[in-house]
């Protein structure tokens, strides 16, 4: 079927489904939201905010469309995520939210965080981000999160982050430090460039961003197409979930369609008894992540 076909709000598509002859569901659209089973929240939620579907909102995907998308082995979508992927390519193709400009890292652009020289640099890498961001990078501004080093063991790791982007050619008075409050507001973050999270406890990480509403602020400035930079566990949480795929206790931001591993050794297999692609990253490697997929980038 052609993506473009837009027929119903969260990306399942009606065409075609056999509960549409079965039970006479009349599908989402056709029905203002009241389809065989009764009201959909999903399909009154777009029709409130007047939006076509879920893709054309800034928040993608919210609870209830993550629910139904990545939680339920047995009824969910099968590859995890597909209606998310489908409202994706259907705002993308209405020239709406085609978003390009996440960075994900193992360990930032260089090869180590006690020696920033030449010949530490994982150029493809560094490159990529200048390439991303589009920009002049002292003229750049950065939002610095390094709420998830929050241990003594990972502080320093943090400083050599902060450390990686001065060597990246951004000034130290255009990055704002900012240890996830709640005291931050859309219109603030919004002015930055880029947004770059350290490594640490990606559990407290998530934690916080989810107390705060910091992860609707990531979205919208992700799809406003800022620069996402992602160390460690600042990669980790832009997958589906950062611990088991089926735990809605730890549900990441949704901007990779698959899950993720770091630090590994050169050669480590990808797990197969995941619903997406695992991908293992070395030291040496990011991804390059777009709304309609990902690149694997060797430094």
């Amino acid at each position: 079927m052609s993506m473009n076909i837009i027929d119903s709000h969260c990306g399942l598509h009606c065409t075609g489904c056999p509960w549409k002859e079965s039970h006479g569901c009349g599908g989402c659209i056709e029905t203002n939201g009241h389809p065989f089973h009764g009201e959909c929240p999903i399909a009154q939620c777009c029709q409130n905010k007047g939006l076509t579907h879920c893709g054309e909102c800034d928040i993608m995907p919210c609870e209830q469309l993550y629910a139904y998308s990545y939680l339920d082995p047995e009824h969910g979508d099968k590859p995890q995520g597909t209606r998310v992927e489908v409202c994706r390519r259907w705002a993308a193709e209405n020239g709406k939210h085609a978003w390009k400009n996440v960075l994900l890292t193992d360990s930032g652009w260089h090869s180590s965080f006690e020696s920033f020289n030449e010949s530490t640099v994982k150029k493809n890498i560094l490159r990529l981000f200048h390439e991303m961001l589009g920009m002049p990078p002292e003229q750049a501004k950065v939002l610095f999160i390094p709420t998830a080093a929050n241990s003594d063991e990972s502080r320093p790791a943090a400083g050599a982050c902060f450390a990686d982007l001065l060597s990246a050619g951004i000034l130290p008075n255009n990055i704002r430090i900012y240890d996830i409050d709640g005291t931050l507001s859309l219109e603030q973050a919004m002015v930055h460039d880029v947004i770059y999270f350290t490594g640490g406890d990606t559990g407290h990480l998530l934690r916080r961003i989810k107390e705060t509403g910091f992860d609707e602020i990531v979205k919208k400035m992700v799809y406003a197409n800022k620069v996402y930079v992602g160390v460690s566990a600042g990669s980790l949480i832009a997958t589906p979930n950062i611990e088991a795929p089926y735990n809605k206790e730890t549900v990441g931001l949704c901007l990779i369609h698959a899950y993720l591993s770091f630090h590994c050794p050169e050669g480590t297999a990808p797990k197969m008894d995941l619903p997406l692609p695992h991908i293992p990253l070395t030291g040496n490697q990011a991804l390059e992540v777009r709304w309609d997929g990902y690149s694997l980038i060797e430094g």
